[in-house]
């Protein structure tokens, strides 16, 4: 696969939002509405599960659960709690699997995630097409997240790839331009079709 003139050897792929959909505001209706203040509680914790200290590992849900009872007056003890965190609110996207599967075979494939550890081990336990990764690289392991741009120097450096020959694929801009700023190719993802056509115009292999 050539884009802008680079021949492309490793294609970098986000996990929600782009190889499963995801809604994670089911999570804090369920915890918000055993709150003091459900509304207000569902309102301050909004992208609650993608807090930086919770995805890359500072903070155990045991640390979140207390900091719920304290500041939320959250009722739900600590087994409660958990089930409400790791109950999937994920869930596949039609076809994507499949384009894995296919470009698995040409190309080598490189997970990259902000998730926290409970519940990405509930994600892979969900999705066989995780084995078609060469490397399953998430914040939770890493320490640090997207956009920071050394998680996307680990990267070049774990794979001893330069970004001009990578394809870095997100649903979120902000992640997108940090890995363009540093040389990898950038695909902001929408919709299944029209990454599949990219693909088709750049020459992907089996596409």
């Amino acid at each position: 696969m050539r884009i802008a003139g680079s021949e492309i050897d490793v294609i970098v792929f986000d996990l929600f939002g782009v190889l499963i959909s995801f809604d994670d505001d089911l999570v804090i209706e369920r915890l918000a509405r055993h709150c003091d203040d459900p509304a207000g509680a569902f309102r301050r914790l909004h992208k609650l599960t993608a807090s930086h200290d919770i995805i890359t590992g500072q903070s155990t849900l045991p640390r979140v659960h207390q900091r719920l009872v304290e500041a939320e007056g959250l009722k739900l003890s600590y087994a409660e709690f958990e089930a409400a965190w790791l109950e999937p609110y994920s869930q596949a996207i039609p076809g994507m699997a499949e384009l894995v599967g296919t470009l698995s075979r040409h190309y080598r494939l490189v997970l990259l995630s902000n998730v926290d550890r409970d519940y990405w081990r509930v994600v892979r336990d969900l999705h066989p097409e995780m084995g078609c990764f060469d490397e399953l690289l998430v914040s939770c392991d890493l320490g640090m997240a997207k956009p920071d741009p050394e998680i996307y120097r680990h990267v070049s450096r774990l794979t001893g790839i330069e970004p001009a020959r990578c394809l870095f694929v997100d649903d979120t801009e902000l992640n997108v331009e940090a890995a363009r700023e540093l040389g990898f190719h950038g695909h902001t993802f929408r919709t299944l079709s029209e990454f599949r056509e990219e693909l088709r115009q750049a020459g992907a292999t089996g596409i």
